[in-house]
Order: C-alpha cells, then structure tokens, then sequence
C-alpha cells in the first residue's frame, strides 16, 4: 500500500511537470457501473501529497464538485495504471503564468491507492493479407504540452498523420509511424491524440480520443504507439468495445483460415 501510494504520487507529479491530465470520477458512481468521468490536467503537485488539478465543468460530471467530496484518480504513465482514492479540499484559482488564471480543485493526498487496468480484451494483429487502410492521428487541441512540443520540434500541430495498424482490441491499438527523433519525442507516452480509422466489418469511421500508454523504436525505424481508447461516455465505450471484439474475432478468424490453407 505505501508503495502504490508513492508510485502514485510520483505518477501525479511527473504529469503535472508535462501539464499531462488524470482521469476522475466520483467514488460512490464507478465508471463501471455507468458513472461518469472527467479528464483534468494536473496543474501541481506539492511535497505534502497535496495535488492542484483543473476543475471539471459541471457538463463532464453532472453536478459541480465541493469540498469533502471523494474522488477516484486514475493516473497514467506508460504501462502504470494507479487509481487513488482522494478528496476535495477546495476551490482554489492556480497561476499558470503572469497572466492567466485558472480554476483549479485542491485534492488531498490519497487515502487508498489500487491498481486502474482495464478489463483485459482480445487484442489481434493485423495479419498479411488484410486491407487496412492508414490510421489518421493527430494531437489532441486540448493537450497543450503536445502542442508546445511540436511546436519546439518545427512541426505543425495540427497536421494529421497516417500510421499503419499493427493490432487492435476493444480497447485500443497499436500504430507504427515513420517518424525522425523531433516527432518521437512529440508522440511521448502520455500524448492526448484523436484517431480516425476506417476499417473491416465497421458500417462507419472510427472517430476517437485516446491516450498514447507506451512508445517503441521497431527494427525498420519506426516507432509503435501502444493507445488507449479515452472515451467520456460509457455507453459509447461499451459499443466501441463491443464493435472492435467483432473485429478482432473476424481478424482472428481469418488468420486461422490463412494458416489452414498454407
């Protein structure tokens, strides 16, 4: 427990270095059971345990945050997925710089700390032989660190860029990109991304947000992302899930009828 706690809190204090985001939710309405989350920046960590994060609009959660109410925090950092148990300390307005101002809640360091892995969902490469069109990604607007990062790089933020799909589940995928050391060091582990793909067995686009958990150099020199679909609404998430299994099954499918004929 009080490694998890500290691991925790180192998680939370590298993502408020990077002005990278958590997600929350109210602990007495689980994401599981259809609650609903929100995903904040974290703006401070302080040496107490004590977090600064940005306050949510009453649209995310439903209903404004106040002082007592306990939240869960999942934090993220490549392959770590920690939840803390927290609670509300207060409004408070945080500097961001000499001139902007933002309004931020005050957390209290974590009074439970437990592991956040997703549900585990069949993941399927993408065997020869199966026609996929190139993945669209591009940086997420809200994820300002990114943005600064393409920026110091030369390289539009804005711009969208293709990937190839190696694997994918109901919960997200691997892409490989060709990229050179600026854009590896833009799509860094934490990076908020959108991706728009259109694939086998799906009546429409994939349009979605989601999370880059783990970067790797392949041997030809690009770089596979593993992603994690982040998706507000658990209703969609269910329907995304749902969609992408019967793809993996159908890819699967057809992998092993490859295999018989060979």
């Amino acid at each position: 427990m009080a490694n998890d706690v500290e691991t925790w809190l180192q998680m939370v204090c590298t993502l408020a270095a990077e002005n990278a985001s958590v997600r929350i939710n109210l602990s007495d309405k689980p994401v599981e059971e259809g609650g609903r989350y929100a995903r904040v920046r974290v703006l401070a960590m302080g040496a107490d345990g004590v977090s600064v994060i940005e306050e949510p609009g009453i649209r995310d959660l439903g209903n404004r945050l106040h002082p007592g109410d306990e939240l869960e925090v999942l934090a993220v950092q490549k392959q770590s997925r920690l939840v803390a148990r927290c609670h509300v300390k207060g409004h408070i307005e945080h500097e961001l710089n000499e001139t902007t101002r933002v309004d931020g809640l005050e957390m209290s360091p974590p009074t439970k700390v437990y592991s956040g892995q997703m549900r585990e969902l069949y993941r399927a490469p993408i065997s020869a032989g199966v026609q996929v069109k190139p993945v669209r990604i591009k940086l997420d607007p809200a994820d300002a660190s990114a943005l600064q990062r393409a920026s110091f790089a030369g390289i539009d933020p804005v711009k969208t860029f293709n990937a190839r799909l190696v694997n994918i589940s109901g919960g997200g995928m691997g892409l490989a990109i060709v990229v050179d050391k600026s854009l590896a060091r833009v799509f860094e582990s934490g990076t908020d991304i959108t991706v728009h793909a259109e694939l086998p067995t799906l009546d429409q686009l994939l349009d979605l947000k989601a999370q880059v958990l783990h970067t790797e150099k392949l041997h030809n020199g690009d770089i596979y992302l593993g992603v994690a679909f982040t998706i507000d609404d658990p209703v969609e998430q269910k329907q995304v899930e749902d969609q992408l299994q019967r793809l993996s099954v159908w890819l699967q499918r057809h992998m092993l009828r490859k295999d018989s004929q060979s």
